[in-house]
């Protein structure tokens, strides 16, 4: 079986007898020839396959195009046993204008490598809908070779697409954050989605996630990752709701240590880094005894913190509540507390479920049971079109409020 070595950007790496690291010195491109190269068209100094994946809209409602650079550590090693290995990555319109700055990823590997290796660049570019060209250029500068590739890339707009104007505020192209400590993931954009909610009263609305992997799939590491994928797209897309008057906020829980682990209000921009290590920790196989003996009351707890925010103190400006629960759908363990929250009169609140079912043997959940009584509106997800229809819902829902 052949075996991966993976450059990653974005998306995760995994490296056997490879030293990684980022450029502390970005390489100047004015000390190569780049625009020579460009002009004098495509060009494989070293032997490698180059592809670009049909565009596909993320769980956060981005739209993204993937593509991967393939290097054989046999045709690497021919050239020598050190490699200072660059990744130039530029997009423009089809008539040539630059749309965005080069993305340069640099990794070198100081030793040959075994034969039945495989070295891969894993990268990704956020677009709106158009056509553009991909450039990219592989650079060793240990041996000075360099490869060129140029791809046309057709990005359609979305068929009856509930959100038309989602992307006004977004460049046409954009990288994301570079972050290779965690595996796929989303991959960060900084530019702001456009989602106006126009509320005529006050609202005080709360995203409340599960950071907690779902119960009935510990351990199994592909779901897992599925959940947080879905659950930090969702957010991510649903923080960048702007409404005309009120509050919005995002509350993480971790539903094994019964505990709420993250925690920000009045949101003007997401603290990622903060969620992320909450994330973190709420799926650390570390726990305590105490939470282990106490599981039956896992669901428990986010019934007891429902009735927490239900029977606070009103808001001074008389917002309405509203709930939007972000998860997978929940089993809990045989003889836990499923009893729904007690409400006495209207709640004065609105309550919606986006539950995202993460296989197709992913059809039972506890969890709305706890929420009966408020009467959810819900959102059974399996895309991110799925999502994008319920994001589009609540968003006119919210505007008649």
């Amino acid at each position: 079986m052949r075996k991966w070595i993976t450059f990653a950007a974005v998306i995760f790496f995994g490296l056997t007898s490879l030293v990684y690291a980022e450029d502390p010195a970005p390489l100047d491109l004015h000390s190569i020839a780049i625009s020579d190269w460009l002009n004098a068209g495509e060009r494989s100094d070293i032997p490698w396959s180059f592809s670009v994946r049909e565009p596909y809209l993320r769980i956060d409602q981005r739209l993204e195009v993937s593509y991967t650079a393939r290097i054989s550590a046999k045709d690497l090693n021919r050239s020598g046993k050190s490699h200072e290995l660059f990744l130039i990555s530029r997009v423009s319109t089809p008539a040539g204008e630059w749309l965005n700055e080069p993305r340069i990823v640099r990794h070198t590997a100081d030793e040959q490598l075994p034969a039945n290796v495989q070295a891969e660049f894993l990268m990704r570019v956020v677009v709106q809908p158009g056509d553009y060209t991909l450039w990219s250029i592989l650079y060793d500068r240990k041996t000075g070779k360099h490869n060129v590739a140029k791809r046309r890339m057709r990005v359609p707009e979305l068929h009856a697409d509930p959100l038309p104007d989602l992307y006004r505020r977004m460049p046409l192209v954009e990288f994301p954050q570079a972050d290779e400590s965690d595996g796929p993931g989303v991959g960060f954009v900084k530019s702001q989605l456009y989602l106006p909610v126009h509320n005529k009263h006050p609202l005080r609305v709360e995203l409340i996630s599960m950071l907690s992997p779902p119960e009935q799939w510990t351990g199994r590491t592909r779901i897992v990752r599925a959940h947080n994928d879905s659950t930090v797209g969702a957010l991510t897309a649903l923080s960048q709701m702007d409404l005309m008057q009120g509050s919005l906020s995002i509350t993480g829980l971790d539903l094994v240590r019964r505990r709420v682990m993250f925690e920000q209000g009045d949101i003007q921009g997401v603290k990622w880094d903060s969620l992320m290590d909450a994330m973190k920790k709420a799926q650390s196989p570390n726990i305590t005894a105490e939470a282990l003996q106490g599981s039956k009351n896992n669901g428990a707890f986010f019934r007891e913190f429902l009735n927490q925010r239900l029977t606070s103190e009103s808001p001074a400006d008389n917002a309405m509540r509203v709930f939007i629960v972000v998860t997978s759908s929940r089993l809990f363990e045989s003889g836990s507390d499923l009893r729904p929250i007690q409400i006495e009169g209207d709640c004065n609140c609105r309550v919606y479920y986006l539950r995202f079912r993460l296989n197709v043997n992913d059809v039972f959940d506890q969890l709305e049971g706890f929420m009966k009584p408020l009467r959810p509106r819900i959102f059974n997800l399996i895309t991110a079109r799925d999502l994008r229809k319920a994001i589009a819902e609540i968003v006119e829902d919210l505007g008649k409020l």
